[in-house]
């Protein structure tokens, strides 16, 4: 099953295509180095095809562009998915992370410390703001938590985590029908 989503506000215009019957591919270009890389593992990881196009005012920094492609993949999963529930635990190098994702039932709580501030293009504090985002916005409740290694690890290893935990919640909502 495939849907789209388009948006288009005074800083951004984002346009995200999902197939949750997918193979995992991605086709990704938001301008911001670290959500590429985030989508194209949240790809691989659930199997889910994504499209991503996405023009923001950068030179403003990451924040509008973060929050506005989170907003676009949540509405295109609240299109396809209305109920399942889905966990996944995920090492990556020295971190560990899990998630646990429920359809139909908005939330959001992490338990994620990072080091630094900013990594490859990202304020890291947007980065939970984008998990919020696209959590609301896909109608689902989003614990996650990471632990030991560097801000990379934790990265890799939440959304290796978030990928695999979706694809368990489309599987067990599936089930439900």
């Amino acid at each position: 099953m495939r849907a789209s989503f388009r948006r288009d506000t005074a800083e951004t215009e984002v346009e995200v295509s999902l197939d949750i019957e997918g193979s995992g591919r991605s086709e990704v270009e938001t301008g911001v180095p670290l959500l590429d890389e985030i989508l194209k593992i949240l790809a691989q990881s659930s199997g889910f095809d994504i499209e991503v196009r996405a023009r923001g005012d950068l030179a403003t920094g990451d924040h509008h562009t973060v929050e506005d492609v989170a907003i676009a993949l949540g509405s295109v999963l609240s299109k396809l998915v209305e109920a399942g529930i889905g966990s996944s635990t995920v090492p990556s190098g020295e971190a560990l992370a899990f998630v646990a994702v429920r359809f139909g039932a908005p939330g959001y709580r992490d338990d994620v410390k990072f080091q630094g501030t900013y990594l490859e293009g990202v304020q890291l504090e947007n980065l939970g703001h984008f998990m919020r985002t696209m959590a609301y916005n896909g109608r689902f409740t989003l614990h996650m938590g990471a632990s030991g290694g560097d801000d990379w690890q934790k990265v890799e290893a939440l959304t290796l985590s978030l990928g695999r935990a979706l694809r368990w919640a489309v599987e067990d909502g599936e089930k439900q029908k």
